[in-house]
């Protein structure tokens, strides 16, 4: 009888488990992607990627919604390149070299970064004599990173997995040429020691 009685109740637990599992919305997944690597020969020369935590696989495009969390890659040519790491305080500009083999694009960061300081007192500043933003260049030492070519429906993308998984897609919020206008207007070109 007692037996019976746990059957039926595990029964009706198991019916009742699978009755609200089958009720869940279903929610459309847009950060999966069956991605391929690919290999053909590719240029990143003059191109403007943005380098963030997310991808949306239904426009192929990556994006991120925090601080601290996004990054652009300008590619000067065949082998130099400035990133830039935003937060809402302090910018970080970066420089190094990269090389492209086997569907991957390695690049090595140079010794020299410039950070870009908001100047919190310009906020009160009244008669505006204080700068909008402070500039330090720094010393660090050399490090590097790896990104794999994909491809999503027929766009190139690229994946990196070195500390946490981030993904680059060209940046379709600014171009090429503005953004490298920017960069020498601030004299980040000449801090970084770009020639």
């Amino acid at each position: 009888m007692i037996l019976k009685k746990v059957y039926i109740i595990s029964l009706f637990s198991l019916l009742l488990c699978l009755l609200v599992s089958c009720n869940q919305p279903k929610k459309e997944k847009i950060f999966d992607v069956k991605a391929k690597e690919t290999v053909e020969s590719f240029s990143l020369s003059n191109t403007l990627y943005l380098l963030a935590p997310d991808f949306n696989s239904k426009d192929c495009e990556a994006f991120g919604e925090c601080d601290c969390c996004t990054s652009n890659y300008l590619f000067l040519d065949n082998e130099n390149f400035i990133a830039v790491d935003y937060c809402l305080e302090v910018d970080t500009y970066y420089s190094g070299k990269y090389k492209i083999t086997d569907g991957k694009v390695q690049l090595k960061y140079n010794t020299t970064i410039v950070q870009k300081e908001y100047n919190w007192e310009n906020e009160t500043d009244t008669i505006n004599d204080h700068p909008k933003y402070f500039y330090k260049t720094e010393k660090c030492k050399t490090f590097e990173t790896v990104w794999t070519k994909l491809d999503c429906k027929g766009k190139i993308y690229f994946k990196n997995i070195d500390q946490q998984t981030q993904y680059a897609t060209i940046d379709k919020t600014q171009n090429t040429e503005g953004f490298l206008i920017k960069l020498k207007e601030e004299e980040i070109w000449k801090k970084l020691n770009i020639k």
